[in-house]
């Protein structure tokens, strides 16, 4: 019951934090991109072993994005980033720095999709479908 109730509240948490960055993204008409990754069954366990599926290390890899970009997760074994000012090219960059930091610890296999703002959508919903989807 508790993991279910985390589970919500953190997926509102990610469309509302969508939903404030589409808001500033028309407003000063910047793009931003939404990256998911998942993180696949064959990676190691991480730091914390009390949550199910396998999880990452949240704290590293915030070394590999800006101070302002976010990290939402996990949901399962799913991290959502959001990229403010980011374009789509900037945001392949992000995902190959994430992939070969994974590469580079043996973290397993992590499909990374990206979905960019307004490109792919102009919703929370459409954007958070689309980078599920287009995995790689």
């Amino acid at each position: 019951m508790f993991w279910s109730n985390n589970k919500k509240k953190v997926y509102k948490e990610l469309i509302e934090d969508i939903k404030e960055e589409i808001s500033r993204s028309k407003r000063f008409e910047f793009n931003f991109a939404v990256l998911t990754a998942e993180v696949s069954h064959s990676s190691s366990p991480g730091l914390i072993k009390i949550l199910p599926g396998r999880i990452i290390s949240i704290h590293i890899i915030r070394r590999y994005l800006r101070g302002y970009d976010r990290i939402i997760g996990p949901i399962k074994r799913r991290y959502y980033f959001i990229l403010p000012q980011t374009d789509k090219k900037e945001a392949c960059a992000v995902r190959q720095r994430i992939k070969n930091f994974a590469m580079e610890r043996n973290l397993g296999d992590i499909s990374i999709g990206i979905a960019a703002y307004s490109e792919n959508g102009t919703s929370p919903d459409s954007l958070l479908f689309k980078s599920i989807r287009e995995k790689s």
